[in-house]
């Protein structure tokens, strides 16, 4: 069933009031003022103000509070079975880091993807009639390269690609650790947050200077006697890097070479969803590695939350426009997602013998209320097949009739038919044995002794009649 793609905002804290960013009473409305040009001279019909409508504006909202509203319904989701991503936009310095990982140093300021592997870990507990299997990779994309972060040689880490199978993007050869609680799962996350590629500038001391993409996978099975059901979902936590202004970063050299493959890709990124905002033919999903990424995410089979994060200072208005249109254009996408269910061979063998045993059970219930004898609907054991073997021979030599060959059930049939099978071979054989012991010539000699009497006979014949 298609559902839209919802998209939350959240406004990063500034010293002072914002005389050009404020949100309605509905805390779902945000006003963005705009400067007029002064070179347009007295009639000046350009637009002050915009206005963008999200699912809900955050505005000096806690850590636990983003994670309620944002990402608790989606984690769920991932629990039942649907495949989900929350991705974090906006320029430099707005916060997305933040919102995604937290402050490290403080466990009240951890962000959306602790809490969200708590969230899962959790309900692993409470769900005990499920057996849940979590595993977990880390992807970078960095200058439009891709790099496993928990490779234990991520520089080497460069066979990576993107497939397509079954409806789904993958990314091949990505490394998938087995997480056993919380604390393990927490440790890879980190580990992989200590390779990532950071930068400082002018508006930001820890720049993220390439895409992140934690992915937890989600195996789930019923346990005992349940629904023969096993779901295999992911969620996709992604903190995108920033968009840049070189003018007011002032970056130069590497860090001006980062910006510019970041900008690129969230170019690409834009092109993306405008294509698929307005339903065209073509969507450029393999422009960038991006895009090829987040394929699922923006149209597939994927339940998408947005965090679009706005720095809402004076000085920001251009940035925060930008980002308030892109959020507004992702608001209008809807995808499909649905349960992911898996065909364990292992699953499907108990789901089948427990049929078998109900329809035995069902046939024998049938034949009791018919008042027939009991029948055994099991397989034909050696004692069983030997005493229809002597009743076939019994019939075949004529001392018992047709009704005394058992064919109450399919497998007595095809039994029966094999034991015709067996006593045919079985008197050939004999048949053929006994032919071979006849002597060879006996048949020739006979013969000509009955010639010799018959020309003895002619002679006499003749003589006589001379």
């Amino acid at each position: 069933m298609p559902s839209a793609v919802k998209v939350f905002l959240r406004a990063r804290p500034i010293a002072s009031a914002s005389e050009s960013f404020g949100v309605q009473a509905d805390n779902k409305t945000v006003s963005v003022g705009l400067k007029k040009s002064e070179d347009a001279g007295i009639i000046n019909n350009q637009q002050s103000s915009l206005t963008f409508k999200y699912d809900t504006i955050l505005q000096n909202t806690s850590q636990d509070g983003v994670f309620t509203q944002c990402a608790t319904e989606v984690v769920d989701n991932v629990i039942n079975g649907y495949n989900g991503t929350i991705f974090a936009y906006g320029q430099t310095g707005a916060g997305k880091t933040y919102t995604m990982s937290g402050d490290t140093s403080n466990y009240q300021q951890r962000g959306v993807v602790p809490r969200a592997v708590h969230h899962i870990f959790r309900e692993m507990d409470l769900r005990v009639e499920k057996e849940m299997v979590v595993r977990c990779s880390y992807l970078e994309i960095y200058n439009e390269s891709m790099y496993d972060l928990l490779s234990d040689d991520v520089a080497a880490a460069d066979n990576l690609t993107i497939v397509e199978r079954d409806g789904q993007t993958k990314v091949k050869n990505l490394t998938k650790k087995y997480c056993s609680s919380e604390a393990e799962a927490l440790s890879f996350f980190f580990a992989g947050e200590g390779n990532r590629a950071t930068a400082s500038h002018i508006l930001n001391k820890t720049s993220s200077r390439s895409h992140c993409v934690f992915t937890v996978y989600l195996e789930s099975r019923a346990s005992g006697d349940g629904a023969d059901k096993t779901t295999v979902s992911k969620l996709n936590l992604v903190d995108l890097a920033g968009s840049e202004r070189t003018k007011k970063t002032a970056v130069t050299g590497q860090a001006l070479k980062e910006a510019t493959y970041i900008n690129k890709s969230l170019t690409f990124l834009e092109q993306t969803v405008n294509a698929l905002s307005r339903h065209e033919a073509h969507v450029p999903f393999r422009a960038s590695k991006l895009t090829g990424v987040l394929r699922d995410a923006l149209g597939g089979n994927c339940k998408t939350v947005m965090i679009a994060c706005v720095w809402p200072d004076d000085s920001h208005v251009e940035e925060t426009v930008s980002t308030c249109r892109f959020a507004g254009r992702v608001r209008t996408l809807t995808t499909n997602a649905v349960i992911n269910e898996s065909k364990d061979p292992n699953v499907l063998v108990r789901k089948y013998e427990r049929q078998i045993a109900e329809l035995k059970q069902e046939l024998a219930m049938r034949d009791t209320f018919a008042g027939r004898a009991a029948v055994n609907y099991n397989d034909i054991g050696e004692v069983e097949r030997q005493e229809l073997n002597a009743k076939v021979r019994n019939y075949l030599t004529g001392e018992t009739g047709v009704d005394d060959v058992p064919v109450e059930t399919l497998k007595q049939v095809k039994e029966a038919f094999r034991q015709f099978k067996a006593v045919y071979t079985a008197t050939r054989g004999d048949l053929e044995a006994e032919l071979k012991k006849r002597p060879v010539g006996g048949g020739g000699a006979g013969g000509g002794g009955a010639g010799g009497a018959g020309a003895g006979e002619a002679a006499g014949v003749s003589g006589g009649g001379g």
